[in-house]
């Protein structure tokens, strides 16, 4: 996810001026071999969000791919 942040809209590759994707409180869980359960909390254009998701990395590969996402709008002043 963090090395594909600057791709993204938002994520300041383009360096168009626009909002800013940021990434904040990220932690992990190890729930099985192969499974992590990744949170964090985002803030984009002033709207806060706090995000969950699900990767997934099978026997005999290298790379992490994500298998579940969800985002929940914070309200504001929470």
């Amino acid at each position: 996810m963090l090395a594909a942040l600057p791709e993204l809209e938002g994520g300041g590759g383009d360096s168009g001026g626009g909002p800013r994707f940021e990434p904040s409180g990220m932690g992990g869980v190890l729930l099985a071999p192969g499974i992590v359960h990744l949170t964090y909390e985002t803030v984009f254009d002033g709207r806060r969000a706090r995000r969950s998701s699900l990767w997934r990395r099978r026997d005999g590969e290298t790379a992490w791919r994500m298998y579940y996402h969800q985002a929940t709008p914070v309200p504001a002043g929470d």
